[in-house]
């Protein structure tokens, strides 16, 4: 259960604040952050949907914490205040499940956009900054070359800041987003000139500037009702299309009798109602 959030100082390490500041100010810096995480250029040029069908009842809720486009890939961010076994399988369904549903295009495979997820991890251990996932063999062949998750343990790159480890400077905008105010204040100084900083402390102070609460427990309640209700909604008009369906095979069965009676020949029949000819054998069996 996640406590009601009311502290002096919100960052980026909280997924709401987190969404609110890098979906706005036109991608400055989630186009830093991806260009620093994934190594090449990225821009942002749509802002997906979160949310994931559910295709049935008994289906947990799938709602990432960010999923973006840019001129090169498909982007998953999420936010992570712990790091188990479950936080990487629950993750590891919404990247592998968008790729599905993504890659589809007809009768061929998008084999040109890159997907990746990316995890900014709180609360872990380890002595590394970044790991890279792929799906390989035991010679590190890549089984797709498409398809990257990316871990950033963003408590270790705190500790080099503080240790003055130059190995921290590739990820400085990544590393701003933990910074609580008096430590943004310090980079900002020691990074003179860099307008990404500058903009995004300005962000932060205007975020906490009001008293900004918000309720997990409450958020997540109204969340998964929505969801429900949209799920009872589209199964309820499934269960109509069934209905008719169901409506239509009855009555060519009932054409599929009388034709039989008539004596017209069983492959003619199945052609003209399309009832399988293991039933219309079934039912010339019971006339």
């Amino acid at each position: 259960m996640h406590p009601k959030v009311n502290i002096k100082w919100l960052s980026c390490k909280y997924d709401r604040v987190f969404k609110s500041v890098m979906l706005s100010n036109n991608y400055m810096f989630l186009n830093a952050l991806l260009t620093e995480i994934i190594g090449t250029k990225e821009e942002v040029i749509n802002n997906l949907s979160t949310e994931q069908k559910i295709t049935n009842k008994k289906e947990r809720i799938k709602v990432m914490d960010c999923l973006i486009e840019t001129t090169n890939a498909y982007v998953n961010i999420e936010v992570n205040s712990k790091v188990d076994k479950e936080t990487k399988i629950r993750n590891f369904s919404y990247i592998t499940t968008f790729y599905n549903h993504s890659t589809k295009r007809g009768t061929n495979y998008d084999k040109h956009k890159k997907y990746y997820q990316i995890n900014l991890n709180y609360g872990s251990n380890g002595t590394i900054k970044k790991y890279n996932h792929f799906m390989q063999d035991d010679q590190e062949n890549k089984y797709i070359d498409n398809l990257q998750i990316v871990e950033i343990n963003m408590d270790y790159l705190k500790k080099l800041w503080y240790a003055k480890d130059e190995r921290v400077n590739e990820y400085i905008h990544v590393l701003m987003l933990c910074l609580e105010k008096e430590e943004l204040e310090i980079l900002r100084k020691m990074r003179k000139g860099d307008e990404i900083i500058m903009a995004y402390e300005k962000e932060m102070n205007k975020i906490n500037d009001d008293t900004f609460t918000w309720d997990y427990d409450r958020d997540n309640e109204m969340l998964i009702n929505g969801m429900k209700a949209r799920a009872k909604e589209e199964g309820f008009n499934q269960g109509i299309s069934q209905g008719i369906n169901q409506g239509k095979k009855e009555q060519q069965i009932e054409i599929a009798k009388k034709m039989l009676r008539t004596n017209i020949p069983i492959e003619q029949i199945h052609m003209i109602t399309d009832v399988p000819l293991k039933k219309i054998n079934q039912l010339l069996n019971k006339i």
